[in-house]
């Protein structure tokens, strides 16, 4: 019984799932897609002037649906797991709505907590950027935070960003099995040690996504060099388009292997309910 609860064995049994049976993870993958695109479509005000505070329904939009279809995608993938199909009418399954929404919402406070240093970095970059602080004082600022020195001040902001970010992705991989335990009627498989290493085990899915943003990221760097012409707006950047170009295929490859990353977590949620 030990032996199901493995990571090994979980990535095994995903892939069987989403190798398996590649018209039902197409399906699955394209619902998904539509559902999401659609929470988001509130996004499209921000194209007139006049109705972009209307762009703010895309928070209602995606609690209301996104939350109540992440369950329904959980409780398709154990089906997958136990003789059912991926791609079913599990996936829009209203039953149960409220009670699944109201799960939802649960997880998503337990997540703005572990948001909580990222919302706040977020917020005073925003004060600074969109405030009336001319480049000039800005630029004091960082020098001075970095004890004198303009370049260990925007290495010490990265940092701090850094670091929010890794505490965020932290609670992500902590909760990511949560729905699963929910739809298996447990309130906690329990084992959070092995969820969070099953969760960053899982990120080589995303591989082609983190080397898009590696390249990104060489191709930006030079920029720490010369922090003071950045903020005077006086420094040279690399082509946008290019950019966008390597972070959009680093996208598209990654958007078929999501399924999978989701079928791993799914599959040892399911070895540690039968632990």
């Amino acid at each position: 019984m030990k032996n199901s609860a493995t990571i090994g064995s979980a990535v095994r049994k995903a892939w069987q799932i989403w190798a398996g049976k590649p018209g039902d993870t197409f399906r699955f993958l394209l619902l998904e897609t539509c559902m999401t695109l659609a929470a988001f479509a509130p996004l499209l005000f921000l194209c007139s002037e006049k109705l972009k505070m209307l762009a703010l329904l895309t928070i209602p939009c995606y609690l209301l649906l996104m939350l109540w279809a992440r369950v329904n995608a959980a409780a398709a993938m154990q089906d997958a797991f136990r003789g059912g199909r991926l791609f079913s009418a599990r996936l829009v399954e209203t039953k149960g709505y409220g009670a699944k929404l109201a799960y939802g919402l649960g997880r998503c406070l337990l997540l703005v907590l572990w948001a909580a240093p990222l919302i706040a970095c977020l917020i005073i970059a925003w004060q600074h950027y969109a405030g009336e602080m001319d480049g000039f004082t800005l630029l004091r600022q960082i020098r001075a935070f970095g004890g004198g020195d303009l370049m260990n001040g925007g290495i010490y902001l990265l940092l701090i960003l850094l670091g929010a970010l890794v505490i965020f992705g932290f609670g992500c991989a902590f909760h990511s099995a949560d729905r699963h335990a929910f739809v298996l009627g447990e309130k906690s498989l329990g084992h959070h040690g092995k969820v969070v290493l099953c969760s960053l085990c899982s990120v080589f899915t995303l591989l082609p996504l983190v080397i898009a943003l590696g390249v990104l990221v060489a191709r930006y760097a030079p920029l720490l060099a010369d922090l003071d012409q950045v903020l005077m707006g006086k420094a040279k950047f690399p082509d946008t388009k290019t950019s966008l170009a390597i972070f959009g295929a680093g996208a598209v490859l990654t958007l078929p292997l999501l399924p999978l990353r989701s079928l791993i977590i799914a599959a040892h949620a399911a070895g540690l309910k039968k632990a």
